[in-house]
């Protein structure tokens, strides 16, 4: 087998695709893609119990109509072959103890209907949406400059200078809103991001905020179609993707990535140990993994070691009071629309603080959950043979740390006995609010976060990557370069989380491996 590549690619999630794709596409790269699952896509693939087929990641994506930047890249990648299902008005519905709203995916429309439910707060509500745009453009040129070449790179973000950006979302919406219901209903999304308002920034809220303005999209044929179409670019230039292979080591030579080691995996027991080179190395697998546990401190000098050292402190501060999640998979008897349930997405609280429902995280393990959101995968996939829904629910990983050691699927009485306490608490919770779900109900599936850690390898169990709080923000550190020189960081640690954010992260990645020209080509290519 072939030991040398332009380009080594570690996770082949959208961030490692997308950068493994551009390098291959536009700049004739043969790039080798090592992949620890052994599935492709990372939190894009698929996976299936007998006819019923469900998403692990990908449960709806914003600004994906014809034309927008993110649509372009996108066709860029598959040539155009990806085809998108935009989903039906309604496409969300937030519900908390005081309100049902319904979201259409107009902005216009979108305001409208908040002003109806709180006309006292009209001027409040139409300068917050200018706001949302105006962080979201100013965080665009932040993740711009953080390509340019060092020392450029590390210029005082523009986020300094925006007089929303770094502060908390509870503090913009103290100071924006009265009304606490207005304040509850339009913080709905915040489990696209994982923080409840007084933890996350501001600029996460906006993002995820505008990123819907248009409302949803899902990609025809399942999201595995994702990855399935991006990876012939990355073949036709001499490219290879190697599933099951798990990176432990990336080879450093005189403060130079050069190659990787890497053991060749089935199950949980390790074939072979192999090495592999390249002139470039690029890490989908998080800065967290790469920092603590891919980097050799033997092999760097004394000055580069403080400065590894200081950065895994940073990180181990920045996964303080984070939040995971369970998913329950639900293959169901029949179309849930000929039940009286419509195949939106549906946020749903049993308290009106969300700061609350975050303090009571560990509620789920009573069988209460505080909040789920609820997905219908096969109403937006033409191609489903059978119809399916997910709930998600956020838990703290602590309580499920004792069985991490154990093997998937063989973890023991107790912990199905927990899942089970979980699963029937997330069925009943969800059908107070969409009544026959229950009984609809043929096959369930629960994954916990030690599912996700196993997995994904995310620290936690968490699925977003480094907390979106203020502190991260304010790192001039997390981009896409490291302090390795030829080792980068792509995804959503360099960028954003989400499907969105991370293939702007294997976008940014791209410019700052290939040098500034190649940015203006790039940014072309998004118009």
């Amino acid at each position: 087998m072939d030991q040398h590549y332009d380009v080594i690619v570690i996770g082949t999630g959208i961030g490692g695709l997308t950068t493994a794709s551009l390098l291959s596409k536009l700049f004739q790269k043969k790039v080798l893609l090592l992949e620890q699952h052994f599935k492709v896509g990372g939190f894009t693939h698929t996976f299936r119990r007998k006819d019923f087929e469900w998403d692990v990641g990908i449960h709806y994506i914003g600004n994906m109509y014809e034309g927008s930047s993110l649509r372009r890249l996108i066709d860029f990648l598959t040539d155009g072959n990806l085809l998108w299902n935009k989903m039906k008005e309604p496409f969300e519905e937030f519900i908390n103890p005081k309100i049902r709203l319904k979201v259409y995916g107009s902005k216009e429309q979108y305001i409208e209907e908040l002003i109806h439910h709180f006309p006292k707060e009209k001027d409040n509500i139409v300068q917050y949406f200018e706001d949302v745009e105006k962080t979201s453009k100013w965080f665009a040129m932040h993740v711009s400059l953080k390509t340019l070449p060092k020392p450029l790179n590390v210029l005082p973000s523009p986020l300094n200078f925006v007089k929303n950006a770094l502060i908390t979302t509870k503090e913009y919406l103290d100071f924006r809103f009265k009304d606490p219901v207005l304040k509850s209903t339009i913080i709905s999304r915040w489990g696209d991001y994982g923080l409840p308002p007084s933890k996350s920034t501001f600029i996460i809220h906006s993002l995820i905020e505008e990123h819907y303005f248009n409302g949803g999209w899902y990609p025809d044929g399942g999201s595995s179609k994702i990855a399935e179409l991006i990876l012939p670019s990355i073949y036709k230039n001499g490219g290879k993707v190697l599933l099951s292979h798990r990176v432990d080591e990336v080879i450093i030579k005189n403060g130079t990535a050069i190659g990787v080691k890497v053991s060749h995996i089935q199950g949980e027991k390790i074939r072979e140990q192999k090495e592999f080179y390249a002139d470039i190395i690029v890490s989908n697998a998080g800065i967290y993994n790469t920092i603590k546990k891919m980097i050799p401190k033997s092999q760097l000098d004394s000055n580069m070691q403080k400065t590894i050292y200081e950065m895994e402190k940073e990180l181990d501060d920045l996964l303080t009071d984070t939040l995971s999640n369970v998913t329950l998979y639900l293959g169901l008897k029949d179309n849930p629309e000929n039940h009286q349930i419509e195949g939106r997405n549906y946020w749903i609280y049993r308290y009106l603080d969300h700061d609350e429902s975050f303090q009571r995280k560990y509620d789920l393990l009573e069988g209460r959950p505080t909040g789920v959101y609820v997905s219908f995968p096969s109403l937006k996939n033409s191609h489903a043979k059978a119809h399916t829904a997910e709930i998600i629910s956020f838990v703290g990983y602590e309580p499920f740390e004792k069985w991490k050691s154990s093997h998937w699927k063989n973890r023991g009485p107790s912990y199905e006995e927990l899942k089970n306490k979980i699963t029937d608490s997330l069925i009943e919770f969800t059908n107070q609010y969409l009544p026959n779900l229950g009984s609809l109900i043929e096959y369930k599936e629960l994954s916990t976060p030690i599912t996700n850690e196993f997995f994904s390898m995310h620290p936690k169990g968490i699925i977003y990557g480094i907390p979106c709080t203020v502190k991260r923000f304010e790192k001039s550190w997390i981009s896409p370069y490291t302090p390795i020189k030829n080792l980068y960081i792509t995804g959503a640690d360099a960028s954003s989380p989400g499907f969105a954010g991370a293939m702007m992260g294997g976008f940014l990645s791209t410019a700052s491996i290939m040098g500034y020209k190649s940015v203006l080509s790039l940014f072309k290519l998004l118009g």
